[in-house]
């Protein structure tokens, strides 16, 4: 599968990671690079370092920050480089804080820019400005969903597929869960549940449709 990423991403230094900024949910994804040679270590300034330690060291941060450690994907490879990817998440109401941290973290040394999608891109674009002097890359939310589902699937979960069905639903004594072959899917109904919910019929990974939903 071949991922859309801006130009810019594959001349960008560490730290990788994106954010999905949801009206309940901040959902945060980062790229933790295992391959890291002895001149790159050496090399590594220590805002990265800090940023770093502090992500992939701590299962909780604040008082409502969490890592999901039993979601990462571990041994990946992406863009080149060799790693394990983590997902933590927040409430939204917690982002100013957040982008305190990037401050005092002092991100912008490291970037300038960082992608986001969801609503809240829009919404705390003037906060990441103002507070830690960074921009964002606002990504449309529905086009990374289906990027983010077939990437997902054709890395696997650490081995085990991570798109199943039921079979014999109906039956509960031969009801089993099988995993499912994404290879040639189209068309398809895709469903997305967050704070809203939006249908899409989706007819190849570039060509798909809202057809109905929560406003």
């Amino acid at each position: 599968m071949t991922v859309a990423y801006p130009i810019s991403f594959f001349s960008l230094v560490f730290p990788w990671f994106g954010l999905d900024i949801g009206g309940t949910l901040v959902k945060l994804v980062y790229f933790e690079p295992k391959d890291i040679t002895a001149e790159e270590e050496e090399e590594e300034v220590e805002n990265l370092k800090s940023i770093r330690k502090y992500l992939t060291s701590n299962v909780a941060y604040g008082s409502t920050g969490i890592r999901d450690v039993h979601l990462e994907l571990k041994d990946l490879t992406l863009c080149g480089r060799k790693g394990n990817l983590h997902f933590i998440r927040f409430p939204t109401h917690d982002m100013p804080a957040f982008i305190q941290m990037g401050s005092e973290k002092h991100f912008s040394s490291l970037h300038t820019t960082l992608c986001a999608t969801g609503g809240g891109a829009y919404k705390f674009e003037q906060d990441f400005r103002t507070m830690s002097d960074l921009e964002l890359c606002k990504l449309d939310e529905l086009d990374c969903l289906i990027k983010g589902v077939l990437y997902i699937d054709s890395v696997g979960f650490n081995g085990h597929s991570e798109c199943y069905y039921f079979e014999n639903p109906t039956d509960a004594e031969r009801c089993r869960k099988l995993p499912f072959n994404l290879e040639n899917p189209y068309p398809l109904l895709l469903v997305n549940i967050g704070s809203g919910v939006s249908i899409l019929a989706v007819y190849s990974k570039e060509n798909y449709k809202r057809v109905t939903g929560t406003r």
